[in-house]
């Protein structure tokens, strides 16, 4: 089985297994000491029982959550379950494990259809189809290029801004489907980290930054928010456009996803240079990030305390960003800005920054 989500327990052929998950590690508890005897009859008892659908949770020898559905079953997580004494020792202990019982039954369920998916669908099929949806929706770009008149990349942002609703929601749609699309890379251990980008070509990186802002705020969604775009830069940067604009995608992806009121106080993306350097800063107005946690922000599958009920996500965006990142010689940091003096209110700029090096040819 692939590596699960969640620390996780399964019956082998060889007997128990104990397994770390993607997001965070198996405690310690279950790998050695006399903890683990107690912990090893447990789950073998529990998961010879039938795999039944309905989702359970309890908890084990050691205070920690299990969730099991099926044949998955997550262990050593953290939740309130347990006594509340002990929780809070398991809580300091094994902070990363540290989750809200709702949310990772969601995670659970999710996982298992995937999971089961996977038995009926098989990947070459799916990859297949992947890449005729990939042709088909480049040749629909191509088309609206050629209904814009657009003979070059430095015509594209004078003469989008001209036409029709209809013409514009039609080449963001076919935008919008390539971006889901190139998610999928996301799922490619390691993808973005491996990349070898073709550097025998250059971009200016505010045409690039002005497209995904206008691609967003033409976005189909009823409650959108309108992204403010200030700054100007003549910059080149080498590389590749497309993988820059994906890394410019994630950015501005996060910063709608983290809004706390997107409709009326929406992203801010700034973007300017200086004789050396390009900078693009998104800004997105919400919930401060606890300074305990900014540490880990590009850890691959980290997500925020504050985040981490209320928002779906993988902690797999600002990862990926970072890596992106690397091979336009850039760095991203973060930062943010409080909205307020009173320490009850949580509310805060939260501002990404990409700094790019420019290329003097």
């Amino acid at each position: 089985m692939k590596l699960l989500g969640y620390p996780n327990a399964r019956l082998t052929k060889s007997g128990l297994v104990f397994s770390d998950g993607h997001f965070c590690r198996l405690p310690i508890e279950y790998k050695s000491g006399k903890s683990k005897i107690g912990l090893d009859a447990f789950y073998n008892e529990l998961l010879k029982k039938q795999n039944s659908e309905e989702l359970v949770s309890g908890v084990d020898s050691q205070g920690f959550t299990y969730i099991k559905i099926g044949f998955l079953c997550y262990v050593g997580i953290v939740t309130n379950l347990c006594g509340r004494k002990l929780h809070k020792k398991l809580k300091l202990k094994h902070s990363s494990n540290n989750l809200k019982l709702d949310y990772i039954k969601k995670k659970a369920i999710f996982e298992y259809d995937l999971l089961n998916y996977r038995e009926y669908l098989p990947i070459d099929i799916i990859t297949q189809n992947i890449h005729e949806i990939r042709g088909l929706n480049s040749k629909i770009s191509g088309n609206i290029d050629a209904i814009m008149k657009i003979d070059n990349e430095i015509e594209w942002e004078e003469k989008f801004d001209q036409q029709s609703s209809t013409v514009k929601k039609i080449y963001v749609g076919s935008r919008l489907i390539k971006f889901i699309l190139d998610n999928f890379k996301f799922y490619i251990p390691n993808f973005f980290e491996n990349l070898e980008l073709n550097k025998d070509s250059t971009f200016i990186a505010h045409r690039s930054v002005s497209k995904i802002v206008k691609i967003y705020r033409n976005d189909f969604k009823k409650d959108r928010a309108d992204i403010i775009f200030e700054g100007k830069s003549f910059g080149k940067v080498i590389g590749e456009k497309e993988y820059f604009e994906i890394l410019i995608k994630i950015l501005i992806e996060n910063a709608l996803k983290y809004s706390e009121f997107p409709k009326k106080i929406g992203p801010k993306v700034i973007i300017n240079e200086n004789a050396m350097n390009i900078r693009v800063e998104v800004h997105s107005y919400g919930r401060a990030i606890p300074d305990s946690d900014q540490n880990f922000l590009f850890v691959k599958g980290f997500r925020s305390k504050v985040n981490r009920v209320t928002k779906e996500g993988t902690g797999m965006g600002l990862f990926n960003a970072k890596q992106l990142a690397k091979h336009f010689n850039g760095t991203i940091e973060y930062k943010n800005k409080d909205v307020s003096k009173d320490e009850s209110i949580d509310l805060a700029w939260n501002i990404f920054t990409l700094e790019l090096k420019k290329t003097s040819g």
